[in-house]
Formats: C-alpha cells, sequence, structure tokens
C-alpha cells in the first residue's frame, strides 16, 4: 500500500490517487493468532462510505473511507465498495471471516437487507444490498438502518454495555435512533421502528423535511439549531453568531450556534436551551413509552456537552412520573458507532 496517512486525526485515511487503507499489523497478527474471528464492517452514507475489518471484540483492524458519489447511482458506488473490500481482504483467510454487516443510512428491509430508500441516496431506491454483495463476494451479509445499528453498537461496545432496555438518539443534520428492549433491536411489524425523530411534539411546529409539523427533528436536530439562530439574528438579535459567519446568515450551523453558547452569547444560550427543551420533551415521551435504563445521545450536536444534557436531564425530570428512573448519558463510540453497530450485527446473527 502506499500514500497511508497514519496521523490523519480521525483514524480513517481520505481517498488519493490509489486505494489506501490504515492497518494495525500487530493488532491482525495477534487476532489471527489467537484464532478470532474476523468482521468486515460497512458504514453507507449519503456522502461517503467507511469500511473496517475488525475482531468480535470490536477492534478495527483495517479501516479504509471514500467519497461514495451517490449521483452516480448504485452500480458505479457498489463497484467502488467492491475493490476496496476485495483489496482490504488480500491478505486475509477466507475461513477467518464471519461475515460482513452494512449500516445504511434510509429504511431497509429487514432479513432481505433492501434499501428502499434513503434521504441522501436518492437514486440508490429499492436497492438489495444484502443480495448485491452476497453475490458479488460470496460471504454472508447483514443489512440495517444505521441509526438502528449505531444502538446496537453502543449497547454491546460502548455507554450501553451490560443494558438490555437502552434508547439511542443521534442528533445531527436530523434526528435518528434505535431502541433495545428486552436485549433485542426492535424493528416492529414492517422493520421501521423507532423512526424517533419524527415523533411530533408540537402539533403547530415548524414543517419537518418528512412534510409533517412539529416533529422533534424539526425542533431539536442541528438544523433546527441553525434555523432558530438564523431567526433570531434575522430579528435584529445582537449576537457573537453573526461575527463568527461574517454578517453570513446561511453559514450559521449548531457548531456555530455551540461555539457561541459555551462562551456566554445570550442568543446563542438561549438557542440551545430552546433546542435542548424540546430534546427533553421527546426524551421523557420516550422514557414512558419503553422504560429504558438508559438514554444514550449521540450525533455532532451532543459534543455540546452540558449545554445539552443539563435541560434534557431537568426536562425529563420534571416530566416523568416520580418513579420513573433513568440515566442519559452521551454516546462512547464517536464517528465509529455505525461501523461497530455494524460488527454487533454479525455478531447478533452468528453467535450460538
Amino acid at each position: 500500500m502506499t500514500n497511508v496517512d497514519i496521523n490523519d486525526p480521525s483514524g480513517f485515511v481520505r481517498q488519493r490517487a490509489v486505494s489506501m487503507i490504515y492497518y494495525q499489523k500487530s493488532s491482525m497478527e495477534q487476532s489471527l493468532s489467537q484464532g478470532k474471528h474476523l468482521i468486515l464492517s460497512l458504514d453507507l452514507g449519503g456522502t461517503q462510505f467507511r469500511l473496517a475489518l475488525a475482531d468480535e471484540k470490536g477492534q478495527l483492524l483495517k479501516r479504509y473511507a471514500a467519497p461514495i458519489y451517490s449521483q452516480q447511482g448504485p452500480e458505479q458506488g457498489i463497484r467502488r465498495i467492491k475493490d476496496a473490500i476485495i483489496e482490504m481482504l488480500s491478505d486475509i483467510d477466507p475461513v477467518a471471516l464471519r461475515g460482513m454487516g452494512v449500516a445504511a443510512a434510509g429504511l431497509v428491509t429487514p432479513g432481505t437487507g433492501v434499501l428502499l430508500t434513503s434521504p441522501n441516496l436518492l437514486s440508490w431506491y429499492n436497492t438489495p444490498l444484502k443480495g448485491i454483495f452476497e453475490q458479488e463476494l460470496q460471504f454472508p451479509v447483514w443489512v440495517g438502518n444505521d441509526a438502528n445499528l449505531a444502538a446496537l453498537g453502543e449497547r454491546r461496545f460502548g455507554a450501553g454495555k451490560g443494558s438490555d432496555d437502552l434508547v439511542y438518539l443521534t442528533i445531527s443534520t436530523g434526528i435518528g435512533g434505535g431502541v433495545i428492549t428486552g436485549g433485542k433491536l426492535l424493528l416492529g411489524s414492517s422493520g421501521f421502528a423507532a423512526e424517533l425523530g419524527h415523533m411530533t411534539i408540537d402539533l403547530n411546529g415548524p414543517r419537518c423535511n418528512c412534510g409533517n409539523a412539529g416533529c422533534l427533528e424539526a425542533m431539536a436536530s442541528g438544523t433546527a439549531i441553525a434555523r432558530l439562530a438564523s431567526e433570531k439574528l434575522s430579528s435584529g438579535e445582537v449576537s457573537v453568531i453573526t461575527d463568527l459567519v461574517a454578517g453570513d446568515l446561511t453559514k450559521v450551523t449548531a457548531e456555530v450556534v455551540c461555539e457561541a453558547a459555551s462562551d456566554g452569547d445570550a442568543v446563542a444560550c438561549a438557542v440551545m436551551h430552546t433546542a435542548a427543551t424540546n430534546l427533553g420533551v421527546g426524551v421523557a415521551n420516550l422514557v414512558h413509552i419503553f422504560n429504558p435504563e438508559l438514554v444514550i445521545i449521540g450525533g455532532g450536536v451532543s459534543n455540546a456537552g452540558e449545554l445539552l444534557f443539563e435541560p434534557v436531564r431537568q426536562v425529563v425530570a420534571e416530566r416523568t412520573m416520580p418513579d420513573i428512573t433513568v440515566r442519559i448519558v452521551p454516546a462512547a463510540l464517536g464517528d465509529n458507532s455505525c461501523l461497530l453497530g455494524a460488527v454487533a450485527l454479525v455478531l447478533e446473527n452468528t453467535s450460538s
């Protein structure tokens, strides 16, 4: 391999002129020498795909990332993914491979592994990911929704380790989630359970991308935070946010708002408090419905720390019945939640 950047802070190398894989040789040799099964993991997102080879303890032994170019359609994207997989497995004994897990951003049919629809992979409508990869690669493949698998990953390897009843929420551009109840991932009758971002928390709330009004996603996501801040600035409220975006309100993001709030900016703090309060209402609903031991919150907005978590915990304490207790904690797996969730999916389906 050439052009391997082992100093990439994310732990993932980026595609340059040739294929690249970040290879932890000593860990790989140790894993193989101990006879551990290896698992291939794919995180299929709207802008890039990420691959990893892991052991059953969730240690990522090889990692790779490259653009997906979703506008080119599934045929080209799957070809690039397949080529990267073949290269990643070029020095691996096939006997050591247990299978591949795929975390896909969109609605996935359980069992058949068909990606029915995806907001960021529009041309991938009705793509039979499981069937295609199994035919092309000749080993078992399991496919799941990315947020559901992130919940599985946090339960097996992260903040939810040891918990049989938890709710996972990811707060970023949108809001997704997964629910573990009785130690099992909740899928529902058609496999689409736990679209947590689309519960209605305000009948008269802002319009959501799904077409509904007042969804949690429309009121507490990173997009909602940016919108709330822009509305305040457009109405004449004074904030350091304006300076941070050089007066261009189209550049207001949740990250910028969080930065300003961390420095004590009044407008930014008010926006974060509003979004966190809305999120707290949603979490309180989930606590009453599922009675989880644990609520895990991940995604980019969770990096706001106590600016987010303190109001959420306060609202949940105020709005849940007094005998109900729940812990609300940050996710532990960061950007690797979907990759490790895909690993967990394979383990769930192959462990005796």
